[in-house]
């Protein structure tokens, strides 16, 4: 009779799996979450799993602890364990297997296109500038046919309204309409934006992040308010951009239109096949 090997009791085996994550967490955590902050728990805590994949404190593959280790490890209840975790699976930033549990991702390969426009705060001062802003309008209105339509709402729906111009190093770069859907960013307009990326400030308070975005790009002579907030001659053309930006869900977290002045800086753009 052939031997058979024995039936392995306990939990399945995985493949090159790395149980460090624990020790991971341990560290995390040394650094509580603030109960007075305006961020719910959830939000927080899936902000700090978020930046520890990202900087490989949390290595791709590696084993997550529960989430009555997690509970324990933060000292916060199942439902915000549950919330973040669910957050970051909706995201791809982690994969639950059955009956092996929930594992980091391993990093996205694709690449996903971005200007300077997109995250002005995040892609100039990484080179090393110097960027603030000027808001002239922040306001929660309802939404127009234009917006009704790119957000998929009705018409007694509601929209949170941006006019602000960004600056590089002190030179006005962008002048900028940006409008949001309000059922997803509930009482942003009360918030302090001043000198604030949108979507850190989007990301920190509602836990959304921008996973995709189509945008479209024009020579157009800029308004008259335009050329006096950038501090540019009427007669000299602009880049016009439109923009729609996508959540991890597919749905619409962002709809802009700006003035763009490559004088300040040029619009890099890099292809990978």
């Amino acid at each position: 009779m052939e031997n058979l090997k024995p039936r392995m009791r306990g939990r399945p085996r995985y493949d090159d799996v790395d149980n460090s994550a624990t020790d991971a967490f341990q560290s995390i955590a040394l650094n509580t979450l603030d109960r007075g902050e305006t961020a719910p728990l959830w939000v927080q805590l899936k902000n700090r799993i978020q930046d520890a994949i990202a900087s490989e404190t949390l290595r791709p593959n590696s084993r997550m602890p529960s989430e009555t280790a997690l509970c324990e490890i933060f000292d916060v209840s199942k439902p915000v364990v549950r919330a973040a975790l669910g957050a970051l699976a909706a995201e791809g930033h982690v994969i639950k297997m059955p009956r092996k549990g929930m594992f980091v991702a391993r990093p996205r390969q694709d690449v996903d296109f971005m200007t300077s426009n997109l995250s002005v705060f995040g892609d100039l001062t990484a080179k090393g500038h110097v960027v603030t802003t000027k808001t002239f309008e922040f306001y929660r209105d309802k939404a127009n046919e234009n917006e009704q339509k790119v957000f998929g709402i009705p018409p007694e729906g509601d929209v949170v309204r941006i006019v602000r111009v960004y600056y590089c190093d002190a030179r006005p770069i962008t002048h900028t309409h940006i409008s949001l859907p309000a059922h997803k960013v509930p009482g942003m307009e009360k918030l302090d934006i001043d000198n604030r990326s949108i979507f850190q400030t989007i990301r920190e308070r509602y836990g959304l992040t921008v996973q995709r975005a189509e945008r479209w790009f024009t020579a157009e002579m800029p308004d008259i308010v335009t050329c006096q907030r950038m501090d540019v001659p009427t007669d000299a053309p602009l880049i016009a951009i439109e923009s729609i930006a996508y959540d991890y869900d597919g749905g619409v977290l962002e709809y802009y239109r700006a003035f763009y002045n490559s004088a300040v800086a040029r619009i890099h753009l890099r292809i990978e096949s």
